[in-house]
């Protein structure tokens, strides 16, 4: 049976394949060993936006259809409950968003210590931290740029593959 994905149009299509640099990187940080396999799944892709580049909004936003058919049933309760992505939370004035701690890897293998979370007020689903602004710079992304999102584990912890396809 071929896996299907969520697209921006409602339309099913087939996941896409797993790039040979993901897969690559994953089993590296698993195992250190590039022949032995690793659970890699699809999570989303997209086109980058104006709005994912600006360094004041300090966030990656990942579209709320793939987070809900893609992502959602990778995590455990807690890590669903730390990312902000049980049911509909209301919004508590000055509460810290936190997150989900995860790495980002961009596709040189740089890695981002970021966090994993869903905002209250929009409701989006993002990445956000500190480091973002060196993942971009290593991932050389610009607007229009379609990119995909692929999820590993490495010691338990939630790990991303971010770039082009």
């Amino acid at each position: 049976m071929e896996a299907k994905r969520k697209s921006s149009n409602d339309d099913s299509e087939a996941t896409p394949a797993k790039p040979k640099w993901v897969d690559t990187l994953a089993r590296r940080q698993f195992t250190g060993n590039d022949d032995e396999a690793i659970g890699v799944w699809f999570v989303a892709s997209k086109r980058v936006e104006n709005s994912d580049l600006v360094t004041q909004q300090n966030r990656l936003y990942l579209p709320t259809e793939f987070v809900k058919a893609n992502l959602v049933g990778l995590l455990s309760l807690e890590e669903r409950a730390m990312a902000n992505l049980v049911g509909d939370m209301p919004k508590a004035a000055g509460r810290e968003h936190g997150g989900l701690r995860v790495r980002v890897y961009a596709r040189c293998g740089f890695v981002s210590y970021l966090w994993l979370t869903r905002w209250d007020g929009s409701g989006g689903t993002v990445i956000k931290g500190s480091e973002l602004k060196l993942f971009r710079s290593w991932s050389a992304l610009k607007k229009g740029d379609k990119i995909d999102f692929w999820a590993f584990r490495s010691g338990g912890e939630l790990c991303f593959a971010i770039g082009r396809p």
